[in-house]
């Protein structure tokens, strides 16, 4: 291979890296919108830093940025209508029943 063209190749791997990423992320949010959602928030990651996933057991995430950042528990439940975006937390309360938490 050619020197002039091995420079560039750290570039195109970020290119393709942020690329990968950015259709996975759009595919998430379209699925999420597309879909009805009465599920349990599993579990939570925060590697990107500035956005937290919430996992959900059916297999949807949802995502929080910084500039709307949810207050979302793991064990917290989430409804959600088909082909919206708009949703409802519910937690526990004292006694163990999902109560109305708060609508995002």
């Amino acid at each position: 291979m050619n020197k002039k063209y091995i420079k560039f190749l750290p570039l195109v791997i970020a290119v393709i890296a942020i690329s990968v990423y950015l259709v996975y992320a759009n595919y998430n949010y379209a699925r999420f919108s597309r879909e009805k959602v009465n599920s349990k928030v599993v579990g939570r990651s925060n590697w990107q830093l500035r956005t937290t996933e919430f996992y959900l057991e059916n297999g949807l995430q949802v995502d929080s940025t910084g500039i709307l950042p949810y207050n979302i528990k793991v064990g917290d439940s989430i409804s959600k209508e088909a082909n919206s975006l708009k949703f409802k937390v519910y937690r526990k309360n004292k006694f163990q029943r999902f109560e109305f938490y708060k609508a995002y």
